[in-house]
């Protein structure tokens, strides 16, 4: 075969090697980075869980904040 076209050929199948390279890199840090929100979602959850009703959970990071108010200690809030 012709040496030029073995280059081209080469070329291209490594073009398409990195391609495919970066595209399973880039859906694996999209496929981590859920999962760590999905863990964030899931620890707050269960703190929630923990606390009793007239609780407030407020949480800080450097990416978000967080305050809930777990239900209601009294009725006040039951005709809303």
């Amino acid at each position: 075969m012709d040496p030029t076209l073995m280059t081209v050929i080469v070329a291209g199948v490594t073009s398409l090697l990195g391609l495919f390279a970066r595209l399973a890199y880039g859906a694996a840090r999209d496929r981590a980075e859920v999962r760590r929100a999905e863990l964030a979602q899931q620890g707050l959850s269960e703190r929630v869980r923990s606390l009793p009703p007239g609780s407030t959970l407020s949480e800080k990071t450097s990416e978000r904040f967080v305050e809930i108010l777990i239900g209601a200690a009294d009725s006040a809030g039951a005709g809303r």
